[in-house]
């Protein structure tokens, strides 16, 4: 089951919300669909999903806690540094070694990986060359993981950001 992420009319569109649903639909592809040429592809594919999902909701999180929020550059400020940011606002403890946001970190730490490699080019892969970034993530984060993480993630900075 899925919760209501969509965004409300005074936030705007926000694209998290269509990663999110892109998760979700790679998590019901990769279980009707079963395919050796995918096995890799759509966990790594979600795990990025995932982490633009959470920092999209990041950014409107801080925008609605932070009047200062306008004033740092989203796209080159790591994620620790905004989250850390938004709890300051609230006057909130942060534990970013525990819990949901450790999950969360882990997950950009493994995008950070990614980078390295064109996703595309492992559809397909014989598994002896696929690379093993691929193999650890398609082993420890199934995309139903990956898409509940997420899910808990975004659930706690709109209930912050209220």
């Amino acid at each position: 089951m899925t919760q209501n992420f969509a965004p409300t009319a005074t936030l705007g569109r926000n694209p998290g919300f269509e990663y999110l649903m892109g998760i979700y639909w790679m998590k019901e592809a990769q279980v009707s669909l079963p395919s050796e040429k995918t096995r890799y592809y759509l966990p790594a594919k979600a795990l990025s999903r995932a982490c633009l999902a959470i920092d999209s909701y990041v950014n409107v999180a801080g925008s609605k806690v932070d009047p200062h929020w306008d004033t740092l550059d989203e796209e080159f400020t790591p994620i620790q540094e905004r989250l850390t940011r938004i709890y300051k606002n609230l006057n909130w403890p942060l534990d970013l070694n525990q819990g949901i946001w450790k999950d969360v970190l882990l997950l950009f730490s493994l995008r950070e990986e990614l980078g390295r490699f064109e996703l595309t080019s492992i559809y397909g892969m014989p598994e002896a060359d696929v690379p093993e970034i691929f193999k650890e993530i398609e082993r420890k984060y199934p995309i139903r993981l990956l898409h509940a993480i997420a899910e808990e993630a975004i659930q706690l900075l709109l209930n912050v950001s209220d």
